[in-house]
């Protein structure tokens, strides 16, 4: 909506909105927004839940049992307990580290000779032996 002074008329001017503006606008308008079951199944299957998943399968019912024995109403004894606690056999066993014997090819051949040739002319320099040759592996302007 545009206010011209002259006349204080208000003469109202449509803009074009991109599609994710006004998806984000139907998710962020001053009505509260309420999740959908749909949108909630989108994300859930997307998030990795399983740790956390498995975590809370065995230490709510420690923390739980702590609580009723102990008629517990303060968290400091629960999170002493939490920080001693061992996650050991607790968490899934880690996949193992994949490791591969180099196996040439021209590809890296290519790449370990410069990269190679490359320090030997950084490191070389301060006497310049480089100098008056033609070898030239790359040149630094100064500005």
């Amino acid at each position: 909506v545009v206010s011209t002074q002259s006349t204080g008329s208000t003469v109202s001017k449509p803009t074009r909105k991109r599609p994710e503006q006004e998806q984000d606008q139907q998710i962020f308008s001053n009505d509260e927004w309420q999740p959908s079951r749909e949108w909630v199944a989108s994300w859930r299957k997307k998030l990795p839940l399983q740790t956390i998943m498995r975590l809370l399968q065995v230490l709510v019912p420690q923390v739980e049992k702590i609580c009723i024995d102990k008629n517990l109403t303060d968290e400091s004894e629960i999170i002493t307990f939490l920080q001693n606690g061992t996650l050991v056999g607790l968490l899934p066993v880690p996949h193992p580290i994949l490791m591969r014997k180099y196996q040439p090819n021209s590809a890296t051949s290519v790449w370990f000779r410069r990269y190679m040739w490359g320090l030997v002319f950084l490191r070389n320099t301060a006497p310049p032996i480089w100098c008056e040759t033609t070898i030239k592996l790359f040149e630094v302007q100064k500005m």
